[in-house]
C-alpha cells in the first residue's frame, strides 16, 4: 500500500504603492476637525475643518493606490494599520481609521491583479502647525 503525495507551488505576493494618499492643502483651522478621504478619492470634513473654507481646491488629493499581484483566482486579505503619523519636524497629525476597496471573499483577476485604492481619517488640531506633513503606512496583502 502507498500513499499519494502533492505539492502546489503558487506565485508569490507582490503589492507595489503607485499613488500617495493626498489629502491636499488645507488651511490652518482654529478647532480641531478630520479630512475623511473615502477609497474612491471623495472627502468629507469634520469640525474645524469645513470643505468650503479649509480644503483649498488646488491642492491634490487622492486615495493612495496600489498594485497588487498574486495567483489567478485565489483569494487574499488585505491589512491595514490602525493608526499612522504624518509630521512635520516635530509636531504631527494622526492619520486612523484607514479603508480600503478590497472585501472579503475577493480574489485576484485572471491576470493576477488587483487595484488597491486606500483611504483614511486625518486629525487635524486647532490651530495646526503650517508646513508639510510626510509619513508612511503599511499595507500587508495574504493569501487566504
Amino acid at each position: 500500500m502507498s500513499g499519494a503525495a502533492q505539492a502546489v507551488v503558487i506565485k508569490p505576493l507582490a503589492i507595489v504603492a503607485v499613488d500617495s494618499l493626498s489629502f491636499g492643502d488645507l488651511t490652518r483651522p482654529t478647532a480641531a476637525g478630520t479630512v475623511v478621504l473615502d477609497p474612491s478619492g471623495a472627502i468629507t470634513t469634520t469640525g474645524g475643518v469645513l470643505t468650503s473654507t479649509a480644503i483649498a481646491q488646488s491642492g491634490p488629493r487622492r486615495a493612495g493606490t496600489f498594485t497588487v499581484n498574486g495567483d489567478p483566482g485565489r483569494q487574499f486579505i488585505i491589512d491595514l494599520p490602525t493608526v499612522a503619523i504624518l509630521r512635520q519636524g516635530s509636531r504631527n497629525m494622526r492619520l486612523s481609521a484607514f479603508r480600503s476597496n478590497w472585501t472579503a471573499g475577493t480574489a485576484f483577476s485572471p491576470t493576477g491583479i488587483f487595484a488597491l485604492t486606500v483611504g483614511a481619517t486625518l486629525n487635524v488640531g486647532a490651530n495646526q502647525t503650517t508646513g508639510t506633513y510626510t509619513g508612511t503606512y503599511a499595507v500587508t496583502v495574504t493569501y487566504q
